[in-house]
């Protein structure tokens, strides 16, 4: 900035004098020349806000509210703290902004913090969490892998059941692990998504495999027993299925466990012979192995008699 002025110097002072009146007198120009920039309000925001803290700096009695348009000048007018920020750091983040073209302004102020003196911290609650809460409802898939979550831990209520039923489509897969929860929790469910899939003519296999994977259990019986009376199982489903409820009854060790899945297996295959489901002359040997093996069981006998009479009427 260029300062033009007629500075009066005296032949009879000092020289030490006449430089501390050319000083006050270019100090006094070039607050002249700051002032009259902030009233065109031509000049850029950082710049406003170097000249403002340069007069605040040399001349604390200056009024210069007038000069201010925004929040953010009135603060460095009264020497007020920004962000926590030192005035010298507000200019040089004002004149960083300015150099990468993002336009400074910030009309508002965020209340300065107010400090605890006191020691103790009781009021202060640990425990406080705040759970996020997602909207599932977005999208139709998203809608479908949220239920589907809650079907792997809990049994869903006859409204969620319909409505992820009504949401399932053939595209969305369900894997090896969340088949397994599916079947432990909401067998019923399963059934019903295997049976839509049957009825939109898409190859359900994939299911059936993992069906014969995973362990046997009351649930899986029921299952299976279901989609029996829903669609039309392959042959090859049934006898793979039956053998791995034979073999699963010889790995029990104890005597009251072994009894009862014993009996849940007979009546299982009971069931399915009674319906016409499952055609007992295929592995007609293994089944007679293993009602000879398991004969004291009541249940077993049974299943004997019912094989042997479809063996006969065929």
């Amino acid at each position: 900035m260029q300062v033009v002025a007629k500075i009066p110097v005296e032949i009879n002072k000092t020289l030490d004098e006449n430089y501390k009146v050319i000083k006050d007198q270019c100090k006094n120009e070039m607050l002249n020349q700051m002032i009259n920039s902030l009233l065109d309000q031509k000049q850029a925001p950082h710049i406003r806000l170097q000249f403002l803290y340069n007069i605040r700096q040399q001349d604390q009695n200056i009024q210069l509210s007038d000069l201010c348009i925004n929040q953010l000048e009135l603060n460095i007018v009264n020497n007020i703290k920004y962000y926590g920020q030192s005035l010298e750091q507000i200019l040089r983040y004002t004149d960083l902004l300015n150099q990468n073209k993002i336009e400074f302004s910030c009309e508002f102020m965020r209340p300065i913090p107010i400090t605890f003196n006191s020691q103790s911290f009781d009021y202060i609650q640990l425990d406080l969490t705040h759970q996020t809460i997602w909207d599932y409802s977005i999208t139709p898939l998203m809608r479908f892998r949220h239920i589907l979550y809650q079907a792997q831990c809990t049994k869903l209520q006859q409204g969620d059941h319909q409505l992820i039923l009504s949401l399932f489509k053939p595209e969305y897969k369900i894997d090896w692990n969340q088949f397994k929860l599916l079947v432990e929790y909401n067998p019923q469910l399963v059934s019903d998504l295997i049976t839509k899939l049957y009825q939109l003519g898409v190859n359900a296999n994939v299911y059936l495999d993992c069906l014969i994977q995973i362990k046997i259990s009351i649930q899986t019986l029921e299952l299976v027993n279901q989609l029996s009376k829903s669609i039309s199982l392959p042959d090859q489903f049934f006898n793979m299925f039956i053998r791995k409820c034979i073999v699963n009854c010889e790995e029990y060790k104890i005597p009251q466990q072994l009894t009862r899945q014993v009996r849940l297996v007979s009546v299982f295959i009971r069931t399915l012979i009674k319906q016409k489901t499952f055609d007992p002359k295929k592995i007609y040997v293994e089944l007679q192995g293993f009602c000879l093996e398991f004969s004291s069981i009541l249940e077993a006998t049974q299943l004997f008699k019912t094989i042997k009479n479809a063996v006969q009427e065929q």
